[in-house]
């Protein structure tokens, strides 16, 4: 039977990979930190194998596919964000295992022998993961493509990911990467639910899971939780065990959190009572925040993801942005937004996807200050 020697929750933010200098350097200092706490465990107890569960910002699936689970297959496989990448073994042995495992356990889970995974991956991969040579499983969850899953459908995956591990020998850790309130790319970028995420954290202290799973995704939508998906696939995965927090900085955007569960840690500290939720009210009916994307938007969002994932693309988009966007098929009002907004928040109340249109922004100001940097060379 597996042993599960080691699991742990884990921010994977793009700004601990690209440091951006208006950001506070301290916390994120402590940030990553916090995660090379957690990869300390890794060298401790020696895994065979990592099942690593990240999630899509629409870097790895575009929208010909949108799947609720996949895990991928190939030998190997390559995280990537802007110019940063990195590769990792994937012991696909295993991988392949869980998948017809998930499938006989009557879970439809998609695969692919041909991702390229995001920040979601790498993140965990440089400051977790590091030099250590542990070949993982990846495993994406949809997050912020509606209709996404609900808590308790991650959960009954990792129970059947459980499952069909029991049926191995390998020593095994597991790392959920998300979390935690953060509304990227939305008009709420800067007014996370720091209350809320105190709440996570004091439920998963003292082992009580019941009101997470409750939520729906619609709930998670509404304060800005909805990559806590990785971490109920984890909870399935090793049961019901509370979690000690290694560190959790608030900034401007995002709660960052790393929470470990096992090994086991005492408690430091008593666990603090919380107002359920926080104090929170859920009003929300529908999504609010990462909406449907509406095929009406198709060429917007594709020309977004194409400045993300393509560097020439972006280059030329930077180069001259008046060229690359009369090339493409958009409405003409799309066109007048994305020439007239340096931000493009305007983009998202004409169906961009708010992860989209941040991500484009934060990628085509790494790149407008290589392209500087590179001209002053000259």
């Amino acid at each position: 039977m597996a042993e599960i020697v080691a699991a742990g929750a884990a921010v994977h933010a793009p700004q601990l990979l690209s440091r951006p200098p208006h950001e506070d350097a301290a916390k994120l200092d402590a940030s990553t930190d916090g995660l090379r706490a957690f990869g300390e465990v890794l060298g401790e107890t020696r895994p065979d194998a990592i099942i690593l569960i990240g999630l899509d910002h629409l870097e790895t699936f575009w929208l010909e596919a949108v799947p609720a689970f996949t895990i991928v297959l190939s030998p190997e496989v390559t995280a990537h964000y802007t110019t940063r990448t990195r590769k990792a073994r994937v012991h696909t042995e295993l991988a392949t295992h869980l998948l017809r495992g998930a499938i006989a356990r009557d879970f439809d889970l998609t695969y692919s022998q041909d991702a390229l995974l995001g920040h979601a991956f790498l993140t965990p991969l440089e400051f977790v993961v590091g030099d250590r040579d542990i070949p993982i499983v990846p495993l994406l969850v949809n997050t912020y493509l509606p209709p996404i899953p609900s808590p308790r459908r991650a959960y009954a995956l990792g129970q059947a990911l459980r499952a069909a591990l029991d049926e191995r020998d390998e020593r095994v850790a597991i790392i959920a990467s998300g979390g935690m309130s953060h509304f990227p790319g939305t008009a709420r970028y800067e007014a996370p639910n720091f209350a809320f995420d105190e709440w996570v954290i004091s439920e998963i202290a003292a082992g009580r899971f019941d009101d997470l799973l409750a939520l729906t995704p619609v709930n998670l939508d509404e304060v800005g939780e909805s990559e806590l998906m990785t971490w109920f696939v984890m909870l399935g995965l090793i049961g019901d065990v509370p979690g000690r927090l290694l560190t959790y900085q608030e900034l401007s955007h995002h709660g960052h959190g790393v929470v470990q569960f096992l090994p086991p840690l005492p408690a430091d500290r008593a666990v603090p009572e919380i107002a359920r939720f926080g104090g929170h009210e859920f009003t929300q009916t529908d999504y609010k925040y990462y909406r449907f994307p509406e095929p009406a938007s198709l060429e917007l969002n594709r020309l977004l993801h194409r400045i993300i994932v393509e560097a020439d693309y972006r280059a030329a988009f930077v180069r001259d942005r008046a060229a690359v966007v009369a090339e493409a098929p958009l409405r003409p009002e799309e066109r007048t937004a994305l020439l007239d907004s340096e931000s493009f928040d305007a983009l998202t109340a004409l169906g961009a996807h708010p992860l989209l249109a941040l991500s484009a922004r934060q990628v085509t100001a790494l790149e407008k200050d290589r392209q500087a940097a590179a001209a002053q060379s000259t």
